[in-house]
């Protein structure tokens, strides 16, 4: 009887070498899960002022930098250093202070110590850059005239009307060790005051950026963003998008579908921001604006949903924006209607009830310029989008000079925002001002956007539009939709006929008496007449 062959136990040095491996690669799998966890988390920065410098040429430069921190996806949370306590700057990695008035003094003592001994990034805007900061930089600073004309250049835009007044500029130190400071632009005096020569408009390494001039509505704002995202450390190259807003379902429909056609065969995408209807969706007026929205669509356009008008902020316990907005998307999605983010004012991503109720739906948002604020509940930490746009006007563009025909895109993602035309002079100028401008504009649906209700997930993912896991179809024949409709129910008709016999006999018998007091007027002027000549 043959033995049986028992197999032989793995050697010792191998089972080794294998558990060696799997705790390898758990490991690296854990160190990449942890990696892209930290990716996805927005940077986190604290914007400090000493002033908002309302009244003064500097009013708003808190809240343009503000948007621009919001376009690289940072959250920002706000305070003023008078609110500062002590021992904030060791939660931030970086820390942006403004300072807008040179004459006030830091008299927050925990600020001032506990700035002096900060180690994360540190960006200083305007008066009092500290002298270990210039030390760093390898820069002094010295001051303008009291009032001079500025010349600011940077990357291919120049503006050379800057009108500033006892403002710092820097003056690069010379030093035997090898440069430690990246310099942006150039800061010029345009008459020859022998104040100053050329200078660098604003000065940054690892850890440290200077920027001395920074006013809201000239070019120091879009400089601002040259600096701002080397010090965030962002390399994506900034997108520029076309987009047009303030449409609502009592617009001209007709102008908005010839607008589409327009860009369409122009090649060139859009989107458009459409204000939301809350009820009687079932009108044919609303019936109508769906259609169009739906063609629009159909020729590359892409639909955002503009905040709803914000009439007063008495309600603070109206709970109904979150059931409103989840109605608008859930519409326009069961029409077969995309949309792939919000447009609103930059002040509803710092207000608690609007980020969530009103916004919580997107992960993408163009975020316009502040008109009226007018907050439910106010915070001071911003809601971070994976998406959002800096918006700017055409003619804020159209006032600097530019080399060479073709516009480069600025650092950030920008919208180019133009209120929709309210009659058809308006829009063809504002298409001829787009087509021949020689700028070229992303299509909004080749990034990632998700938008979600409980009925409904819609998902752009590489141009590629799905609503519920469903391919969009694209579909660009407009329904028509009847007029015929009774917007409210009829009343009792049952006296009808005898109302409108009453109707007509009192309109004759109203026509008879004019007639009869026209007459006794003619001869009462006769008789007067006869008796002044006599």
């Amino acid at each position: 009887m043959k033995k049986s062959k028992c197999r032989q136990p793995l050697p010792k040095t191998l089972l080794n070498l294998l558990l060696l491996l799997c705790l390898l690669y758990s490991s690296s799998t854990s160190s990449l899960a942890a990696a892209a966890e930290r990716e996805a988390e927005p940077i986190r920065v604290l914007l400090l002022y000493d002033s908002l410098a309302k009244d003064t040429p500097k009013s708003g430069n808190v809240e343009a930098l503000q948007q621009q921190l919001a376009a690289f996806g940072v959250q920002v949370t706000l305070l003023s250093v008078d609110g500062y306590s002590g021992g904030m700057l060791k939660q931030y990695r970086k820390v942006i202070l403004v300072r807008n008035a040179a004459d006030m003094e830091l008299t927050n003592a925990a600020f001032v110590q506990d700035r002096a001994v900060y180690r994360g990034d540190y960006f200083h805007i305007g008066e009092e850059l500290p002298a270990s900061q210039q030390e760093a930089l390898h820069i002094g600073i010295e001051q303008t005239p009291s009032e001079e004309t500025m010349l600011l250049a940077i990357g291919p835009y120049s503006d050379a009307a800057m009108r500033v007044q006892n403002t710092p500029y820097i003056v690069m130190q010379q030093t035997t060790a090898k440069p430690q400071a990246e310099v942006y632009g150039s800061f010029t005096p345009t008459q020859n005051s022998g104040a100053n020569e050329s200078s660098p408009y604003a000065a940054r390494n690892e850890h440290a950026a200077y920027v001395p001039y920074f006013q809201k509505g000239n070019l120091s704002e879009l400089a601002m963003s040259y600096v701002l995202k080397d010090w965030l450390g962002l390399a994506e190259l900034g997108q520029t998008y076309l987009l047009f807003k303030e449409i609502y379902p009592f617009s001209d429909l007709t102008l908005l579908a010839g607008m589409a056609d327009t860009l369409y065969d122009a090649g060139i995408p859009f989107a458009i921001s459409v204000q939301p209807v809350f009820s009687n969706s079932d009108f044919p007026a609303m019936q109508r604006y769906l259609e169009t929205l739906k063609y629009v669509q159909s020729r590359n356009g892409t639909v955002l949903v503009n905040a709803p008008v914000v009439a007063s902020t008495i309600g603070q316990n109206d709970q109904t924006l979150k059931t409103k907005m989840t109605s608008f998307i859930d519409v326009l999605a069961a029409y077969g209607i995309a949309p792939l983010g919000m447009g609103a004012e930059m002040y509803w991503s710092y207000d608690k009830e609007y980020a969530v109720d009103g916004m919580g739906f997107f992960d993408s948002a163009v975020l316009l310029p502040n008109k009226k604020l007018m907050y439910r509940s106010q915070t001071n930490v911003s809601q971070p989008f994976a998406s959002s746009l800096y918006s700017i006007s055409p003619s804020f563009l159209a006032g600097f000079d530019r080399e060479g025909k073709a516009w480069e895109p600025l650092p950030m993602n920008t919208a180019l925002t133009y209120d929709f035309a309210e009659n058809e002079v308006q829009l063809s100028a504002d298409l001829a001002s787009i087509t021949e401008s020689w700028m070229t504009f992303t299509d909004y649906k080749q990034n990632d956007h998700e938008v979600r209700t409980e009925a409904h997930v819609i998902l752009s993912q590489g141009g590629h539009l799905t609503i519920n896991g469903q391919a969009l179809a694209l579909n660009d024949a407009v329904r028509q939709v009847s007029s015929d409709y009774e917007y409210a129910d009829k009343g009792t008709v049952s006296f009808s006929t005898l109302f409108n016999v009453q109707n007509k006999i009192f309109i004759i018998i109203i026509i008879v008496s004019l007639l009869i007091f026209g007459f006794l007027f003619m001869i009462g002027y006769r008789l007067y007449r006869r008796k002044y000549f006599k």
